[in-house]
């Protein structure tokens, strides 16, 4: 028997053997997936097929080795060890890749049943990457099937959460770029060009007149889960946040307050009027007596360009 120094226990030699082989086993398995991380599928694979026994329930490996083995384009391969991989239930995100690449091998073997139910199951999963979708050779026989379109625009709205949120769309009558007068007159009063960015989920106004310019950015708070503009402008007190904003009988509306030049306290509120396509009103006004009279602070209409 062998003594362990740590227990002071024999230990039978067949266990001692056992923990050698599966140390030995683990070493190799590391190796094969340096080479997988480090691009070289094909020594990946050919270390992996010297590492993995039938009998190995390593489901992390096995669909390593059936991801090299597509890379290579090898797909029956493929096939076989995604699929043994997904038997033995890797844990996320690996599940979701091999769903993934599973369809990839099944559409390049000509099964495409079988590669729109992995392509689905993927998307179910939350799966986001566009650039294999719409570039991988294997999908090139599918992209046209309108099965094929409609798993793809699942994974564009995992990819793209903002876009398909109907609410994050709400404010989108105020993208463009626009002239801006003082409302009811020929009075110029500045430009303003107002982007989509982060995917859809906020909006730049990028705003430029005689006397100043400024930026806001408007968005979802995803504490209240209401719109939020946070606004910096070049002059003196240029930076107010306008909050809580709905969008309700036809306009963006929001509150904000602050203190005055003055030291008074002061609530506002800011509505944007969605008047109609091409035509947006901004008004602004405030009031130091808790809302009992208000005093508008500009009234402007913007006209798309």
């Amino acid at each position: 028997m062998i003594q362990n120094p740590f227990l002071m226990r024999p230990v039978p030699l067949i266990l001692m053997l056992f923990a050698f082989s599966a140390h030995a086993q683990t070493t190799q398995v590391r190796k094969a997936d340096s080479l997988f991380f480090a691009g070289d599928y094909t020594g990946a694979m050919d270390q992996y097929s010297k590492t993995l026994k039938d009998s190995s329930r390593n489901a992390a490996a096995w669909t390593r080795y059936g991801f090299a083995c597509l890379s290579t384009k090898n797909y029956q391969f493929a096939i076989k060890y995604l699929e043994k991989g997904l038997k033995l239930r890797p844990q996320q995100p690996a599940r979701m890749n091999a769903h993934a690449s599973l369809s990839r091998a099944y559409a390049a073997e000509r099964h495409t049943e079988k590669s729109f139910a992995h392509l689905d199951s993927a998307a179910s999963q939350g799966y986001t990457n566009l650039n294999i979708v719409d570039n991988s050779q294997e999908f090139a026989a599918v992209r046209a099937d309108e099965k094929f379109k409609i798993i793809r625009n699942k994974i564009y709205n995992n990819a793209n959460p903002c876009m398909a949120n109907p609410k994050a769309r709400e404010f989108d009558y105020w993208i463009g770029e626009w002239e801006v007068y003082v409302t009811g007159t020929k009075t110029y009063a500045g430009h303003s060009k107002v982007e989509m960015i982060s995917r859809g989920c906020a909006l730049l106004e990028n705003w430029d007149s005689n006397s100043s310019s400024g930026k806001s950015l408007n968005f979802i708070d995803p504490v209240t889960g209401k719109w939020k503009q946070t606004w910096v402008g070049s002059y003196q007190y240029g930076v107010q946040e306008f909050v809580q904003g709905e969008y309700k009988d036809g306009a963006m509306r929001f509150v904000f307050d602050g203190t005055n030049a003055q030291g008074q306290k002061f609530i506002g509120r800011f509505y944007f009027y969605n008047e109609k396509p091409g035509q947006v009103r901004q008004f602004n006004e405030t009031s130091i007596d808790g809302g009992k009279t208000w005093v508008t602070s500009y009234d402007f209409t913007y006209y798309k360009k």
